[in-house]
């Protein structure tokens, strides 16, 4: 793995056997200081913005939210490399094309983006849940990287994973009004703190949570970035997913500029 200390310099990322051994096993691996300070500071300044107008936007639906995002507590901000040209460069760099080229394959494209905020003393949990409980795909695997643009604690809210869940299959999910849910059990898990600039990368079948924010100050600052083979479609419906660009082709980079949702 390495850092890149000047934003013009490539970036590379080696994924070692030993880490997609525990990607196998375990179904997540964690990748310490993937980016700067410098790097996480201005992709979060861009989101913040995006954030702050979603945020007055739930504020002005009687504060009354939307399904899992609800003003004053948790807001997810979707699609988000479409409204801004530096979010999707981002997500279509190089440590990503290494990363998802070794866990997915050689041909990969971004299936979904979103920014999740999580406010001082928000007090909900956001329940135990696989992400493909949100939707179906064929192929079932994906790829969901949290990345932390602030970090994320256990005081703040970060999320917790159940190891090697991802290996139970598709689990069906109950719909709730704070998420679906496909988990009960009295397995706590293991809490995954994140340094600024740090990510864990997971099998979209993997259980997952996050805590309350007991903090009374610290907002906590996700983005969620999911990668998927080219390709992949609902199988419900045979269309593929257009949410964002294609990322790599044989192996390689294939993101050639800024891509507008229509022409996805």
């Amino acid at each position: 793995m390495s850092q890149s200390v000047n934003a013009d310099e490539p970036k590379a990322l080696e994924i070692t056997a030993a880490q997609l051994q525990d990607y196998e096993r375990q179904g997540y691996i964690i990748l310490r200081d993937l980016f700067s300070a410098e790097e996480m500071d201005r992709i979060r300044a861009i989101v913040d913005a995006l954030d702050e107008e979603a945020e007055q936007e739930l504020l002005a639906q009687a504060r009354k939210g939307d399904f899992i995002s609800a003003a004053g507590t948790i807001n997810f901000t979707t699609n988000i490399n479409f409204r801004h040209p530096a979010l999707q460069r981002f997500i279509a760099d190089p440590r990503f094309v290494d990363l998802t080229t070794a866990i997915l394959g050689p041909d990969t494209k971004l299936y979904w983006d979103q920014s999740v905020y999580k406010r001082p003393e928000a007090s909900r949990d956001f329940p135990w849940h696989q992400d493909n409980g949100y939707a179906p795909t064929d192929p079932v695997h994906y790829l969901t990287c949290w990345l932390a643009l602030e970090d994320a604690t256990l005081e703040n809210g970060c999320i917790w994973v159940q190891p090697g869940t991802h290996r139970k299959g598709f689990v069906p999910h109950i719909k709730t009004d704070i998420g679906y849910i496909c988990y009960y059990g009295e397995e706590e898990g293991v809490p995954v703190e994140l340094k600024k600039g740090s990510m864990v990368a997971f099998h979209s079948l993997l259980f997952h949570r996050s805590t309350p924010n007991r903090s009374k100050t610290d907002t906590r600052k996700g983005y969620v970035i999911q990668y998927s083979v080219d390709g992949m479609r609902n199988p419900d419906t045979g269309s593929v997913y257009r949410n964002g660009p294609l990322i790599a082709r044989d192996g390689r980079s294939a993101y050639t500029g800024f891509v507008a949702r229509e022409d996805c």
